[in-house]
């Protein structure tokens, strides 16, 4: 994310409740035409966005930056409630959504809410109230120092060789950690800075977001997509599958045609 930028507009300001949702599965449409900053006060997803598998929990803050996405999906493991704002810059923040871990949670928590308040509240000076607030909040992030750039860039050779060989390659830690020349250690507490999991589980979850890929196809058995999602037992694969979506393969490929 860009240290510097302007603030150009603030569209729209508002707060998602637990009985919001239509669905524990949503798509979003693939053309966003702002930047969003969301803080989530509770509840568990995972965010599929292009080929970042993010994972948002209670007190966690994602981004997503304005443009197309070839894919936008969100699964819901628990409702919760969350404030969402969408805003516009001089020149792109950041080109991939993240997770943002910072340390100062509960303040950053209330100016969200202040945020909120002045925008709905539409007092005298009430946007200018809520682009300093906005202002504020970036603020507190980049003195929290969430995850440097220099940092994300420590760890891209390894997302790199991930996103090329999840499928065909069972990749080590080790290897990893190698790939970027730093120890595991710094490896493992980077990445899960960047990502909010561990890479383990994140390559699972790409493996998972391929497997529904294919199981939208209808041409192959789960079995066969076991198989080419690198999974040896369908067993195990259809067991990680409902953890991670909720519902087996075949419960999956029921209500896909059912939706279609």
């Amino acid at each position: 994310m860009k240290e510097k930028f302007i603030i150009t507009a603030i569209e729209r300001v508002i707060m998602v409740m637990e009985t919001d949702y239509l669905g524990d599965n949503i798509s979003f449409s693939r053309d966003l035409k702002s930047n969003e900053i969301i803080f989530h006060f509770s509840g568990l997803a995972t965010v599929y966005f292009n080929d970042t598998v993010l994972e948002t929990k209670p007190n966690s803050i994602r981004f997503l930056p304005r443009g197309k996405a070839s894919k936008y999906d969100v699964q819901l493991h628990e409702r919760g409630e969350c404030i969402d704002v969408f805003f516009q810059t001089d020149s792109p923040i950041s080109s991939e959504a993240l997770v943002i871990a910072a340390s100062q949670n509960e303040k950053l928590g209330m100016l969200f809410k202040k945020l909120f308040a002045a925008w709905v509240g539409k007092g005298d000076g009430y946007y200018f109230e809520s682009l300093s607030i906005l202002y504020k909040i970036f603020a507190e992030l980049q003195n929290d120092n969430y995850v440097p750039r220099s940092h994300y860039a420590r760890i891209k050779p390894a997302i790199d060789r991930i996103r090329d060989r999840f499928l065909s390659e069972e990749l080590s830690i080790s290897e990893l950690a190698t790939a970027c020349g730093i120890k595991e250690s710094y490896f493992l507490r980077l990445f899960k800075e960047k990502f909010g999991i561990s890479p383990k589980k994140y390559i699972i979850q790409l493996k998972i977001n391929h497997a529904c890929e294919l199981l939208r196809l209808q041409r192959y058995s789960v079995t066969q997509i076991a198989e080419m999602c690198g999974f040896s037992d369908v067993y195990f694969f259809s067991r990680q599958f409902k953890q991670y979506m909720g519902i087996t393969p075949t419960e999956f490929i029921k209500k896909y045609r059912s939706q279609s």
